[in-house]
């Protein structure tokens, strides 16, 4: 009869008889599966819906998107080809949505409804707007940001995905001069467990804007990520309003000098060990397999962190801008010269029992 189980990924277990045993799990990362039947260009925004249906979107005026897990693909041009299509949100197989980003009339978000066969233009910024990243909401919802202009917020707002409206007072405190953020792996907007969250850069201090679903305007949070020119956050993932994840660092791989990966619960920031990766952290997410583990990458390749053990694990050396996942553990990677790649995370393992003299 068993007396007493301790919690942990270390369990004692002690028997009427006296004997105890020490039982352990192991935690192993995920391999890498290099996917070559997709076209080789530039792949930066990822959107799985499912462990079947991924979307990928990238330069060239490009979207991409296959329902048997990375076999076959078809693809289509939304609009332009001299577009860059750096973020795509998908709600299902059929329907997508692709924001491109730059100035001069190339920052757009486009729709379709059945399966990329058909795009939309949904929403066109004024040739004075940079948008970086955009999310969407399972209820329809999305918000998008920009870099800001003046003292004023760029952003937009759908309540259903319909209606694009431009919004300069979504957040509670002004823009510092040049704040705005980085559309390197659209991964500056997210929403996640009833949290919109942004995050900013190119200012003097970066900063976390985060709002609950039904909240009216964006708080602001100072962060210690590193700040100024080039540098801020690039990437978020909120678990709630109190508890989130910031990933970033500068642009220039020999300037970064501070912690790039950072966590903040109960009002405190604590900087992450510092993964095996040069440069600025272009992506960030998070998946349960066996414990908790958080997703990164960079030009320099990407990487995994287990919480619970507090370790890093290099996944690969490839020049990749993004890695997203589903919430049952697809997870899937993109970055240049054609790379696409979804990650095999290993079967769980049985816990190991040694008896202990």
């Amino acid at each position: 009869m068993i007396a007493s189980i301790a919690k942990g990924s270390m369990a004692l277990l002690t028997l009427s008889s006296g004997a105890t045993f020490a039982q352990t799990t192991t935690s192993e990362p995920p391999e890498v599966e290099v996917i070559t039947s997709i076209e080789s260009q530039q792949w930066i925004g990822i959107s799985p819906v499912s462990r079947n249906t991924i979307w990928v979107s990238g330069v060239d005026g490009r979207v991409a998107r296959s329902t048997d897990a990375g076999v076959s693909w078809q693809y289509s041009q939304p609009g332009p080809s001299d577009l860059q299509f750096r973020d795509i949100e998908a709600i299902d197989d059929r329907r997508a949505y692709a924001l491109s980003i730059g100035d001069n009339g190339q920052s757009r978000i486009y729709f379709t409804e059945n399966g990329g066969a058909d795009w939309r233009l949904r929403y066109g910024a004024s040739n004075d707007t940079f948008l970086n990243c955009m999310a969407v909401s399972p209820q329809g919802e999305a918000w998008v940001a920009g870099d800001s202009v003046g003292d004023e917020w760029r952003m937009v707002r759908s309540p259903s995905g319909r209606n694009w409206i431009k919004t300069n007072s979504a957040v509670s405190q002004k823009p510092q001069s040049n704040e705005g953020g980085f559309a390197s792996s659209g991964s500056c907007v997210r929403y996640h467990n009833d949290t919109w969250m942004m995050g900013t850069g190119n200012a003097d201090i970066a900063r976390v804007l985060i709002k609950a679903r039904f909240g009216i305007r964006f708080d602001v949070i100072e962060t210690p990520m590193q700040s100024g020119p080039g540098a801020g956050i690039f990437a978020v993932y909120p678990d709630d309003e109190d508890n989130f994840y910031i990933a970033g660092g500068h642009l220039e791989t020999e300037q970064n000098d501070t912690s790039r990966l950072w966590q903040y619960q109960s009002g405190e920031f604590t900087a992450l060990p510092e993964p095996p990766l040069s440069g600025a952290l272009y992506s960030l997410d998070k998946v349960e397999h066996q414990g908790t583990w958080l997703l990164t990458s960079n030009p320099s390749g990407a990487a995994a962190f287990h919480v619970q053990s507090q370790t890093w694990h290099k996944l690969s050396d490839a020049n990749i801008w993004n890695v997203q996942c589903h919430g049952d553990a697809a997870c899937w990677l993109a970055g240049k010269e054609g790379y696409l790649a979804k990650l095999v995370w290993k079967p769980a393992q049985a816990p190991q029992t040694n008896v202990v003299p």
